[in-house]
Order: C-alpha cells, then structure tokens, then sequence
C-alpha cells in the first residue's frame, strides 16, 4: 500500500494555548474549555483568579512530559466578541492610570513597596493590583485613594520578589525568555552549594536572577553535577 492510500491523520487540536493579554509578548498557558472552537490570533475571553479577561491566543501549547494544570493561570471560555473587545481596551486604560497612580502615591507615601501590575476584570467592578515588597506593608491609606481615583474596589495583592519577575519576564543572561516566565510551575530552593558543585563562578553579579535571587536553572542541573576533571599525567 502506496502513502497516498493511507487515510489521511486527524489528530484532536491542542487543549492548551499561550494567550497574551498584553500587547503580542505571549503571555500565561490557559487550557482551552470544552466545546470552545479558537484559533491562533483570536480574541478570547479567560476566567482567571482574577475574574474574566480579554486576551489574543499567541499559540497552541502541548503537554510534555507532565500534566500541565499546575502552571494553568486560566480557562479560555468563550470567543471575544467586538463589545467586549472594545471594554477591554477602556478597562485597559483605567488599569494603567490605576497603577501609574499608585507607584506615584506609594513613593510619596514612604511606602517600601514597588507596584508590579494592574488588572480591572470584565465581570468585577473592582481593580487589582499585585505589588512586591520585602515586608509587610500598610497601605490603608493608599488603598482609599487609589479607589476614590477609580471609583473601584481595589485589591492590594502582596507577591514576592521572584513572583515579581515572573509576571514582568524579561531574559536571562543565556539569551532565553526566563525559566520563571515560560514553563516554571513553583520556585524551586536554590542554594550556593549547587552552585558550587557544579564549578561556577560564586561572584553574586554572575549567578544572580532578575529578581535578585540565585537563578533557577541552577536547580536544574544540580542532579546532575559536572564530572570531576581527569588528574593531569605526571
């Protein structure tokens, strides 16, 4: 039997898709809902922790390896609709004034905090707001102005400095997106001894992340550790 006799292979579209929410940088993995047709480009709308968004699918993802619901932010419900599409946008422009806003009001303020990013949800008449800080903070005061600004219940959300980069990425000194960014589920501990056993530099400059922390990846190689050098012949 000749290849042009054989049926042809239909295999079922990918469950998983990359969406970005914010300009084309793609953005977070959302499993794709039940009986929801999309594709690559469109705009959908994601039930997350934060409520429903607006996002563009960037692409399809595949599973490997392992199940991927631990690293999901999301569920893609529906396809976006032009209305919807056209809220976004102006909820996206209260978002931006409420977090310019608040990193102005916060420096002034003395507060020892760095707002990171803001999101006003399609289904909540509420803004949120997530800001990394070393400590705990008291920011009742900048809580009540941010919402007489926005007319808004607003939600302060504490995350840490490693939670910070993730959610901003950026890129590592190996020229790649960010571990913590792309396919990280948790932070894993990272200590110096992995470092050293694998025979790397212990100048902090050279084996520190963005977010200030030891980088990640040398958890990923700390199982296995380089060889020893071979003893040189006398």
């Amino acid at each position: 039997m000749n290849g042009a006799a054989c049926p042809a292979r239909s295999d079922p579209p990918p469950r998983l898709a990359r969406v970005a929410f914010s300009g084309d940088v793609p953005g977070p993995v959302c499993a794709i809902g039940e009986g929801v047709e999309v594709s690559s480009g469109a705009d959908v709308v994601v039930a997350c922790h934060e409520g429903e968004r607006v996002g563009r699918i960037a692409r399809f993802e595949l599973p490997v390896l392992r199940a991927a619901n631990d690293r999901l932010a999301g569920t893609i419900v529906r396809s976006a609709t032009p209305g919807e599409v056209a809220r976004s946008a102006d909820l996206g422009a209260v978002a931006r004034d409420a977090i310019r806003f608040c990193r102005d009001r916060a420096r002034e303020l003395g507060l020892a905090m760095r707002p990171v990013s803001a999101v006003v949800p399609l289904d909540r008449d509420t803004v949120v707001i997530t800001f990394a800080a070393e400590e705990r903070v008291d920011f009742r005061e900048l809580l009540r102005e941010i919402g007489r600004r926005t007319r808004r219940r607003v939600e302060l959300r504490q995350i840490g400095v490693r939670d910070q980069a993730k959610a901003c990425g950026g890129w590592g000194p190996c020229g790649r997106v960010l571990c913590c960014s792309t396919f990280m589920a948790k932070f894993n501990s990272v200590t110096i001894r992995m470092a050293k056993a694998q025979k790397l530099s212990l100048n902090p400059a050279r084996i520190s992340g963005m977010c200030g922390r030891l980088m990640c990846c040398l958890a990923h190689e700390a199982e296995h550790p380089h060889p020893p050098r071979p003893a040189p012949h006398a």
